[in-house]
């Protein structure tokens, strides 16, 4: 699944249960080997929900109570093995359902029960989105449809019929295969169809469909021949968007086959696109259900970064049929067993379709500016937590995107052939399992050992990345023999403290790093595994010279570390020019921007630095420079505004953003006539079909907001103007060119995007975002008319998340000292946690930074925490805002 002060104690809040624990699983005392469910649709608010399990206790000794999960459902009856079940020989709570004593030998249990879907605001489970029925079960939204356990580790073949009024529900869709459609003999108006799924799979992976659909239909044939069925359903008029999603699965299942050997298993493959749906999308067997702006897409509709994302989601969801379906997590503390590999392959999907370097930039500027800030706040966890409140609150960068840089760190150090014998040998060895993430590294390090030769670091060290939180930091210290042609280099490993981990263990990190000739680029690329608080490697042989060479580490960002080289301003600068990894390259250019912008924040600008950098960009810029556009647009991009943060003593946003601005400004002036000219040099490929002519439409926008910043003319009017052309990738740019500039120019192309796209709910959240962070005397204001706009849906996660994630992403409106910001947040939050609780709680987190900022920011922040813990909150929210506080 694709995943976004006061009081001062933290003890545990009454009324909730208490934290669930990894040192405390138990398998589940039942197998349930087939489910066969009966589905009835009587009105959208109203379904039946027959439930046949047949269930086999593990100890046939004695019995053990049978205890079943519920949520919001009316049980209306209960029988085992056709005989009803007496009301003294179980208990129905609020959400349980415990049969006493069930029998020692295999049984089938019915239930036969009634849920609301109209009334579950909350998106989990059975809920109706739009005029349709839909699911979403992960990770315990099945306990909303029938009585079940509910928990990774049950693994069951499912059987599923659906019955609903034909006109309503003319699509009835569910996961595996179709068996049977047909009318209802007694009742014409109303059909029925029947799926099985051959392939056990958890409860979480169940889905169901019923509504008005438009269906797309392609096909695939697969490495050995089969013919696969690819469906696409969407609703009536967005047929015309569903292409590119469409060929990215098709794309998808092909690198799979040829990189992993890993082939579809099913005869037919079904996606739907959803407008009300928290996450980004769900795996389903069989029955992807995406959020509509993943799928519905094309040039003039979405981004050229926006075509790349919904490529990798598709491809990411379609991963999981293997890395997450035919292999599940035994329980949720495993998350990233399948999320983490998962993220891994489809970051590699979208480097070997694109351009690997620019991927590897794009994911670690990523985890540095969302994954380092979670792991320096009070929400900072492990990749495999061990314990948590609401499981929904772990769906983090932590757990997705860490965890794939953990598998990446494997294949670092066993290297490309030893890691994929190794992944052959976990899709073998656990299929149809509920596996571990001791079990994904056991299978890994056996596959690759199979050749008998050492694997070059202690396997259970490496496990420690898995337990341990925060980011590592190292330091790197050079001593050089000038005389010899000596190298040495000291490196030292440490990880600050995080909650409830004071004390930290050395790491297994492995560093690559290279050593930049005098003549070009840099020399032979060496690993270095760094498993001890520190370490010397020496490097012999080197060429004589009074100056130490310029060392390239950490290339190709290999390991999910901050570091200090060491490195004068003199090697940033040689790095930033000349060395041959695009990563390290740009890594340089960033610690550069970083000197100019956190010294023009501090009201002390660097006059020195930024003309040397101007020098610098002048050479980037010139006929002999930078050719790719892509890589020159890379390049030229300001570091993000959180990492910025994090650097500073006391985080002063609203003075980031002032600098930032200023930059713009200064750069855009002095270097107006070369950016003109490269404006001139890109013309040509703007127009070309994506994934051609992106590199030329990134770089236009970079030269539009620094020129725009400059007040040029032309550039106000073409940023301006592109808002009314055929690419949104150019509209998109030219609004973020305007939005910091109170212009003329701004409003009106605000103006013009809100009436040519307010027909379009999955393009028009793009305008709510937009509008609520853009800086207004008056924002705060503005930002509330949207919550009352007629296009806003409170009930659409997307809407809410594009008015509040725009707001938060307002320095100059969300920092504001006075705390009117931070106090409008809290409202909001407590408003849309009575709605949905999954929301709420991820929108919480804006303030978990709160205790890096100054003084009078703190206490504006506590008074805001403090009005959320006043607040009837939900377990999901209440959980976040305790860790807020604690």
């Amino acid at each position: 699944m694709v995943s976004t002060a006061s009081p001062e104690s933290s003890v545990a809040w009454a009324g909730v249960a208490p934290p669930k624990r990894l040192c405390d699983y138990q398998p589940f005392p039942f197998l349930i080997p087939r489910v066969q469910l009966n589905v009835v649709v009587d009105q959208p608010d109203s379904v039946q929900v027959t439930a046949d399990l047949q269930l086999e206790p593990v100890d046939r000794e004695a019995s053990i109570p049978l205890v079943l999960r519920g949520v919001d459902l009316e049980l209306i009856s209960i029988t085992l093995d056709g005989q009803a079940l007496e009301t003294g020989s179980y208990r129905l709570d609020e959400d349980l359902l415990e049969i006493f004593e069930p029998p020692t030998q295999p049984f089938t249990l019915r239930t036969v029960s009634r849920l609301d879907p109209q009334a579950n605001t909350s998106l989990e489970g059975l809920y109706e989105s739009g005029g349709m029925l839909t699911t979403q079960c992960e990770a315990e939204g099945f306990r909303r449809i029938t009585f079940h356990p509910d928990r990774p580790d049950v693994l069951s073949r499912y059987r599923v019929r659906i019955e609903a009024d034909r006109q309503r529900f003319p699509v009835l869709l569910s996961n595996g295969n179709e068996v049977s459609a047909s009318v209802l003999a007694d009742d014409a108006s109303r059909h029925e169809v029947v799926w099985e799924d051959p392939f056990p799979k958890p409860s979480y992976l169940f889905a169901l469909v019923a509504g008005d659909l438009r269906e797309i239909r392609d096909r695939y044939v697969t490495a050995t021949g089969r013919e696969v069925t690819l469906r696409l359903h969407v609703e009536a008029g967005d047929e015309p968007f569903t292409a590119h999603a469409m060929e990215s699965l098709k794309r998808s299942m092909e690198w799979d086959e040829s990189v992993y050997g890993l082939e579809y298993d099913l005869d037919e493959f079904n996606t739907v696109a959803v407008r009300h749906f928290n996450m980004g999308a769900m795996e389903n067997k069989s029955l992807n259900i995406f959020n509509s702006k993943l799928v519905l897409a094309d040039a003039e509709s979405a981004t050229d970064g926006e075509l790349e994302r919904i490529e990798s989601v598709v491809g990411h969801e379609y991963f999981h049929n293997w890395s997450g379906n035919r292999i599940t997590c035994r329980d949720w503390f495993q998350l990233s067993l399948k999320e983490g590999l998962t993220v891994f392959r489809d970051q590699c999907f979208t480097a070997d379709l694109h351009s690997e370097p620019l991927k590897r930039i794009e994911d670690a500027a990523m985890l540095r500016n969302t994954q380092f800030r979670e792991d320096a706040g009070p929400t900072a966890h492990p990749v495999k937590p061990d314990s948590y409140q609401a499981i929904d609150n772990f769906y983090t960068t932590t757990i997705y995107e860490k965890g794939a840089e953990l598998i990446r760190m494997l294949r670092t150090l066993l290297g490309s052939e030893r890691f994929m014998r190794g992944m052959s040998v976990f899709f073998k060895r656990h299929d149809g399992e509920a596996a571990t993430t001791e079990d994904f590294v056991a299978a890994v390090v056996d596959g690759a050992g199979a050749d008998g030769l050492p694997l070059g670091f202690d396997v259970e060290q490496f496990r420690r990345w898995y337990h341990q939180a925060g980011t590592p930091h190292v330091s790197v210290k050079t001593h050089w023999d000038a005389s010899d042609g000596r190298l040495s280099l000291t490196l030292q490993q440490s990880t600050a403290p995080t909650p409830g981990q004071e004390s930290k263990q050395a790491l297994v990190i492995p560093v690559l790093w290279s050593v930049l000739q005098p003549d070009g680029g840099a020399g032979e690329e060496r690993l270095m595994v760094l498993d001890q608080d520190e370490a010397t490697v020496v490097l012999e042989g080197l060429p004589p010279a009074a100056q130490p060479p310029v060392v390239s580490v950490f290339r190709r960002f290999s390991a999910p570390v901050t570091w200090d080289a060491g490195q004068t301003t003199d090697d940033l600068f040689v790095l930033f020019a000349r060395d041959d990894d695009a990563f390290a390259r740009w890594d340089a250019g960033q610690q550069l921007w970083k000197q100019l912008i956190l010294h023009r924040a501090e009201g002390t600008p660097e006059s020195g630095l930024e003309s040397r950098m101007l020098d610098s960009l002048r050479q980037l810029l010139s006929d002999n420079g930078e050719q790719d556009p892509s890589v020159l647009a890379t390049l030229l991009a300001f570091p993000g505004l959180a990492e910025l943060e994090s650097l500073q003593r006391e985080a002063d946003p609203p003075a980031l953003e002032r600098a930032l601005c200023e930059l713009r400004e200064s750069f855009g002036h002095q270097l107006a006539t070369m950016l003109m000219s490269r404006l001139s040099g890109v013309a040509k490929g703007l127009d070309h079909s994506w994934p051609e002519g992106q590199g030329e439409r990134q770089l236009t926008g970079l030269v539009w907001s620094w020129l725009a910043a400059a007040g040029d003319p032309k550039a106000l009017s073409d940023a301006a103007q592109a808002v009314h052309g055929p690419s949104m990738t150019l509209a998109r740019a030219g609004l973020r060119a305007l939005q910091p500039i109170d212009c003329v120019e701004r409003d009106q192309a605000l103006n013009s995007f809100h009436d040519r796209w307010q027909e379009r709910p999955v393009i028009f959240d793009t305008w709510f975002s937009l509008e609520a962070s853009t800086p207004r005397s008056d924002s705060l204001e503005r930002i509330a008319s949207l919550l009352r706009h007629p296009r806003y849906d409170p009930m659409a996660p997307n809407s809410v998340r594009a008015v509040l994630g725009g707001l938060a992403s307002n320095p100059r409106v969300f920092h504001a000292l006075d705390g009117s910001g931070y106090q409008f947040m809290a409202e909001q939050i407590i408003a849309v946690d009575q709605r949905n609780a999954i929301t709420a709680s991820r929108l919480a987190k804006v303030f978990s930074r709160w205790r890096t900022y100054g003084s009078e920011r703190q206490a504006a922040v506590k008074l805001a925490l403090s009005r959320l813990a006043a607040a009837d909150l939900s377990t999901n929210t209440r959980e976040v805002v305790t860790l807020m506080d604690a």
